[in-house]
């Protein structure tokens, strides 16, 4: 004789253990503030009693929602991420939704292939950064999007939302200080300047020097260095010059290991031999001897802004204007620049 099959436990099974309606039912799944704190309490108890699990399929053919997002970021390896990543979750989690979390390599193709497969499986919304805000197929699958987006750190892209940091802003002040301390012959290392950080810094770091009557060497700006050993292996070209720079702004994200594996090599001391500012204040900017002046902003406060601006176009679509909200950056001063 064979085992009896389990039956599924349905949501009217759930109203009448409650003693309330199946809308009753429905409103506190989906929660409706017209529920009342008793109501909603014993039906939540009878749910987990009866083991009642809705199906989300139906659910989402019905509300067209999945209540899924995406997020897709160019690079798992970078810390940076991971706060940024961790706040937006937490907000998304807290609204009902599922994060997905998905790397893009910082490739255009990888790009366009997620949006379609965001498309295809009907995500309610999208978090992501892009290669290059100036390729036209990019910019037309975002501004066209059938979910809405919010762009990462991105800024060229004017018809969708974003949220960025200050780094032209960040840039000029890490500058400036160097400056201020008398070096005149200052390395900087920056990512790919078709992305909104990359180039906001590069033009930071060209007004201080205007501000300061210096002229900028082009021969000290390194760019396109989207990894430690592309870094490590410029700073090192530099160093080996007979006029080598007295100082190293690491702009991106993650620049600061390549120099600091570099200078060591170099058998220079920093904060000694050569001062180096990082553009990301981290652990090993801190923890580093001496630690390292970097610049810093909330990317936890990033990723909320992010999310409650995705919910908040999921909710009502793109019926008001594309929001940008840019965070500050301040320096942190530590012991690794002295004057020349």
């Amino acid at each position: 004789m064979g085992k009896a099959t389990k039956r599924t436990v349905t949501i009217r099974d759930v109203a009448a253990a409650a003693d309330v309606a199946v809308g009753t039912v429905s409103r506190v799944l989906n929660d409706h503030h017209s529920v009342t704190k008793q109501v909603r309490e014993r039906v939540q108890k009878t749910i987990l009693t009866l083991g009642y699990q809705r199906n989300a399929i139906a659910q989402s053919m019905r509300s067209s929602r999945t209540k899924m997002v995406a997020c897709a970021i160019r690079d798992f390896d970078i810390p940076a991420f991971a706060s940024y990543v961790k706040a937006a979750e937490a907000t998304f989690r807290s609204a009902g939704y599922t994060f997905i979390l998905a790397s893009t390599a910082n490739a255009k193709d990888v790009e366009l292939s997620l949006l379609q497969t965001f498309s295809q499986r009907r995500v309610d919304g999208v978090m992501m950064t892009m290669s290059d805000e100036t390729d036209p197929d990019l910019v037309n699958a975002i501004t066209h999007g059938a979910m809405p987006i919010v762009l990462i750190d991105r800024e060229l892209v004017q018809s969708v939302d974003s949220v960025s940091a200050d780094h032209r802003a960040g840039a000029r002040q890490a500058t400036e200080y160097l400056l201020s301390l008398g070096h005149r012959r200052i390395a900087l290392l920056v990512g790919d300047p078709k992305a909104y950080p990359s180039r906001s810094r590069i033009e930071g770091y060209t007004e201080a020097h205007r501000s300061f009557g210096v002229p900028v060497d082009s021969y000290l700006i390194r760019d396109r260095l989207l990894s430690n050993e592309a870094t490590f292996r410029e700073t090192a070209a530099l160093l080996g010059r007979s006029e080598r720079p007295t100082a190293i702004y690491a702009a991106g994200l993650d620049t600061l290991p390549g120099p600091l594996r570099a200078v060591r090599t170099a058998g220079l001391v920093v904060g000694q031999d050569i001062s180096i500012i990082s553009g990301n204040d981290s652990d090993l900017a801190e923890l580093n001897t001496p630690p390292i002046t970097a610049l810093r902003w909330d990317r936890s406060e990033m990723g909320r802004h992010a999310a409650e601006i995705l919910l908040d176009r999921i909710d009502h679509g793109r019926q008001s204007p594309p929001r940008r909200i840019r965070l500050p950056v301040s320096l942190v001063v530590r012991g690794s620049c002295r004057p020349v």
